[in-house]
């Protein structure tokens, strides 16, 4: 209450100042900072103008925006009003909402105020501009009164449609507007434009001829129709007359019903570049065939299909030249004979040049030349052209010996062979890089031979010249009238009797060598089949020799290399020697004496046969099991890949022997060595190789393996076994004792199964 009297009383006292003398005035800063208190405590409000000497009310403020308005014609900027007003900008957008609530005529567009009178005002300018051009499309207004398109339509077109702009609004795009008189007069342009043409004409030029938009032209053309039709809607379009339409199609018809196809370029003369589409709709129910460069009927392929049956069954020709029409092209003739000459047809028939020829008329000429060809077949391999033939394919320049030939053909193939493949066996699963693509001077392989036959015979050897097959076939030729395909024919044909009398060729030199090399083939995978067992055994063997200490596996690992690997090397030297005409045996040689043997073989033999059989005075199995790979590749023999799963059944199955062995054994010192390499099987799953002297420390080592009993009883028997070997005063009772023990044995090794809870008992 306080408040409100001191204002009454400042109130009062205003007014006693206004009415007292001009000595008694407020000064202007004192009227300032009363009006600012009175803001400040919002007992006023007020607006400053942009040079703070004046103030508004909001409703002054409110009048002054629609007085502007109205002055600037009915359209103004916010930034020229707030200017015009003298306010700031933010005023007059903070009172706006008020002035377009309380007028609805009043419309903001823009950063613009705009009310009815100036709409009303540009909807007369525009039916003005639209009587005058007859059509006005609103897109073009935009730019002209720099109003969006949708207000323009909004609130000038829709509104004032029918009262102050007479027009009619286009169905296919809203933005356009016309008059009556506009359309009636471009329909009759069209019409007569379209009457006027009477060939293929481009939509672009008529638009340009007619000065009207491509929409219009649309629009306008369903309703002229009569005159023509469209290839398509798109604005590269044609125009197509109906009198041209006709013309094409009474061409086309006559045409092909009189010869029976129809040329592509005929068509694209005639501006049919679709000719697909055209002629399935103007022959519905003609069944075409199209071809490269032209269409034909089912007709002309039914009456060249004729002729091609009764090529075949007179065994004569077809002149394609007189069942085809000329215009068509090698290609077209390709497709056509492509659909006719199918399965049987194909197989009974060749084509030459423009002809078709059975199967049966060529062989009729093969067979005028058989008989000098078998005689030329004969004096090419008489005359040593053929053997010759042979060296030259392998890259070798001097005069191969028959026997020669015999001696190494399948050695050579054996070496191809080893050669497909990468992957070896040996100890170690390496691969095996064999030298059996090498072609020595030696000779080469049947395979090799019978596979150069075929793919070089044609270049280098001619058993038949085609002039001698000229001279043999003309004779024919010329009594059916075909002279001018006499060197066609001929030069088909020579490729053919060449690589046939090479073929009877090649069986004439094969007989020749055909025993000895079942022979040698016979042999050479036996003794490959053999090496690689004993290979693989000797892998195995070293597997359970490494089980042992150091001092235990180097006198094992001198037991093998002393006993199966002398065998290997010593079937390798004979199979070498047998190769090269020699039938020395080398199995009771010693190491110095093989190696003085071998020097009897080719050197080629040498670099990969020294080091193998010097492994043998050496400890270490696996040094030559690395030198025997090379060794069997000089051989063209390979080492078969390492196979776990036979691994597996090797070992089973080495052990079955022993237990079969040991089941017929009687032997009492043998029966100890069975039983013992068969229960170390099954105490380690591996094999092993061993002499009789290795007894002890083999038992030593199953020690763990064996229950008590077990092992007292194997040991005893060992003992015995010694004591029968000595030959002293109790080797007698030690027979009578080994006697009694050889079941027991037996049956230990035979149900022998190990597992580590019978161990601890």
């Amino acid at each position: 209450m306080a408040d409100w009297e001191e204002i009454k009383r400042l109130a009062a006292d205003f007014q006693k100042v206004q009415l007292s003398s001009t000595s008694q005035k407020l000064s202007e800063r004192n009227c300032v900072e009363i009006i600012s208190w009175l803001i400040e405590k919002k007992l006023i409000d007020l607006i400053f103008t942009s040079d703070g000497k004046e103030y508004l009310t909001p409703a002054q403020l409110v009048t002054d925006i629609q007085n502007e308005l109205y002055v600037s014609g009915g359209r103004i900027n916010l930034a020229d009003l707030a200017k015009n007003i003298g306010v700031d900008y933010g005023h007059i957008t903070a009172y706006l909402n008020d002035i377009l609530k309380s007028r609805k005529d009043i419309h903001h567009v823009l950063g613009q105020l705009i009310d009815s009178s100036y709409l009303t005002r540009i909807a007369g300018e525009i039916n003005e501009k639209l009587q005058q051009q007859g059509q006005i499309n609103i897109g073009e207004l935009t730019i002209t009164y720099d109003l969006p398109a949708d207000f323009l339509q909004q609130q000038v077109f829709e509104k004032h449609l029918g009262t102050l702009i007479f027009g009619k609004q286009d169905q296919n795009d809203s933005k356009i507007f016309f008059t009556e008189s506009f359309i009636a007069r471009s329909k009759a342009k069209l019409k007569g434009a379209l009457a006027g043409i009477t060939h293929p004409t481009a939509i672009v030029s008529i638009l340009n001829q007619v000065s009207m938009t491509e929409k219009l032209f649309f629009f306008l053309f369903d309703q002229t129709c009569m005159y023509g039709s469209l290839t398509s809607r798109l604005p590269g379009a044609q125009y197509i007359p109906n009198c041209y339409s006709r013309s094409q199609t009474e061409w086309t018809t006559t045409f092909y019903k009189q010869n029976g196809y129809l040329e592509f370029d005929a068509l694209g003369r005639l501006g049919i570049l679709d000719y697909k589409t055209y002629l399935k709709r103007q022959f519905p129910n003609e069944d075409f065939i199209f071809l490269e460069s032209s269409v034909a009927s089912k007709t002309i392929l039914d009456r060249l299909e004729t002729n091609l049956e009764e090529c075949i069954s007179s065994q004569t020709y077809v002149d394609l030249q007189n069942c085809l029409p000329s215009v068509f092209s090698p290609k077209d003739i390709a497709i056509i004979l492509e659909k006719l000459l199918k399965g049987q047809k194909q197989q009974q028939t060749i084509l030459i040049e423009d002809y078709v020829l059975s199967k049966a008329f060529i062989d009729n000429l093969i067979k005028l030349c058989d008989a000098p060809l078998n005689v030329k077949v004969q004096n090419v391999v008489d005359s040593g052209q053929y053997q010759q033939y042979l060296v030259d394919i392998q890259g070798n320049r001097g005069k191969v010996e028959p026997e020669a030939e015999e001696k190494v053909d399948k050695r050579e193939e054996r070496r191809k062979k080893a050669s497909g493949g990468k992957s070896g066996g040996g100890t170690q699963g390496r691969e095996t890089k064999t030298k059996s693509t090498k072609k020595h001077a030696r000779g080469g392989t049947k395979g090799d031979i019978e596979e150069d036959i075929h793919t070089e015979t044609k270049k280098e050897l001619k058993v038949i010249a085609q002039e001698d097959i000229k001279e043999l076939i003309s004779g024919l030729l010329e009594e059916e009238g075909l002279d001018a395909l006499v060197d066609a024919v001929a030069e088909y044909l020579a490729p053919k009797l060449n690589q046939e009398g090479i073929q009877r060729a090649a069986e004439i030199f094969k007989t020749k060598v055909a025993d000895q090399t079942s022979n040698r083939r016979k042999t050479h995978n036996e003794l490959q089949d053999k090496l690689n067992d004993l290979i693989s055994e000797m892998r195995l063997f070293t597997k359970g020799l490494k089980l042992f200490p150091e001092d235990i596996q180097s006198q094992l690992n001198k037991y093998i290399l002393k006993t199966i690997s002398s065998d290997i090397v010593s079937e390798i030297l004979n199979y070498a020697a047998a190769e090269n005409g020699s039938s020395t045996l080398t199995g009771s040689l010693n190491i110095d004496q093989k190696l003085k043997f071998l020097n009897e073989l080719p050197g080629e033999f040498h670099s990969s046969f020294q080091p193998l059989i010097k492994s043998l005075q050496g400890q270490n199995v696996e040094n030559f099991m690395t030198q025997v790979e090379p060794a069997l590749s000089s051989c063209s023999m390979i080492i078969k890949k390492i196979d776990k799963k036979k691994d597996r059944a090797a070992v089973l199955n080495h052990k079955h022997k022993l237990l079969e062995e040991l089941s017929k054994c009687e032997d009492a010192a043998l029966v100890l060595h069975l039983a013992t390499l068969a229960i170390f099987i099954g105490a380690t799953q591996c094999m092993l190789h061993a002499s009789g002297k290795h007894l002890a420390a083999i038992l030593a080592f199953l020690k763990p393996y064996l229950s008590k009993e077990q092992h007292s009883e194997l040991l005893s028997y060992h003992y015995f076994v010694i004591l029968m070997l000595s030959k002293g005063s109790e080797a007698e009772n030690a027979r009578e004792k080994l006697k009694e023990k050889i079941s027991v044995i037996k049956k230990i090794a035979t149900e022998y199964k190990y597992s580590s809870s019978s161990n601890e008992k």
